[in-house]
C-alpha cells in the first residue's frame, strides 16, 4: 500500500498545533517531525498555510460525508457541530495564531463550500439564482462559523439544541412562530 503523505505530513502537523500552537511551526520543524527532506514538503505543500488549508478542507469533506448518511438535516448539523466542538482546542489554536484572518477565512470557506455541497445533494431542485444562492452560502456561512466559534468552546454546549436551532434559522422556522 502506498503512503499517504499528505496526510502524514497534516496528522503531524495537527498534532504540533494541539502541541505548541501555529506560530511556532515552521517548515524545517515539520518535516523533521515527519523525517522527510524539503523536497519531498514542497512537493505536496507550498507553505504552512497550505497545510492548514488542505487540512481543513479535508476535514469539511469528512463532516460532508458523514453528514450525508444522517437521517435527518438536524443529525447533519449536529455531526458538524460535534466535529467542531471535539476540535475546540484546534481551533483555538489555530485562532489564536498571528494569521486568525487567514484561518478565520479558510473555516468561512470550508463552511460554505460544505453547505453548497449539502444544498446541492439535499435539494438539487432549487430554484435559487446563482446570485441568490451565493449570497446565501455567503450568510449562512458566515452565520454558522460564527456560532461556532463563540459555542463550541463551552464545555456544556448541548449540540443537539444548538442544531435544533440553526435548523430551524436556516428553515426558516424560528421566524413563522
Amino acid at each position: 500500500m502506498p503512503i499517504d503523505m499528505k496526510n502524514i505530513i497534516s496528522e503531524t502537523f495537527i498534532d504540533m498545533v494541539r502541541q505548541k500552537g501555529l506560530d511556532k511551526i515552521t517548515v524545517k520543524a515539520l518535516i523533521e517531525a515527519c523525517n522527510i527532506s524539503r523536497q519531498t514538503f514542497y512537493y505536496h505543500f507550498q507553505d504552512i498555510m497550505d497545510v492548514v488549508e488542505w487540512s481543513v478542507t479535508k476535514s469539511a469533506q469528512n463532516m460532508l460525508s458523514r453528514s450525508l448518511e444522517a437521517e435527518s438535516p438536524e443529525k447533519a448539523l449536529e455531526v458538524f457541530i460535534t466535529s467542531a466542538a471535539e476540535n475546540q482546542s484546534l481551533i483555538s489554536k489555530l485562532l489564536n495564531s498571528h494569521r486568525r484572518d487567514e484561518i478565520e477565512k479558510t473555516f468561512l470557506n470550508a463552511t460554505r463550500t460544505y453547505l453548497q455541497e449539502m444544498l446541492k445533494r439535499k435539494v438539487p431542485e432549487s430554484t435559487l439564482s446563482y446570485s441568490d444562492l451565493n449570497v446565501l452560502l455567503d450568510f449562512w456561512a458566515c452565520g454558522i462559523t460564527g456560532l461556532l466559534f463563540k459555542y463550541c468552546s463551552d464545555k456544556d454546549l448541548n449540540v443537539s439544541q444548538l442544531a435544533d436551532q440553526i435548523y430551524r434559522l436556516l428553515s426558516e422556522q424560528m421566524l413563522q412562530k
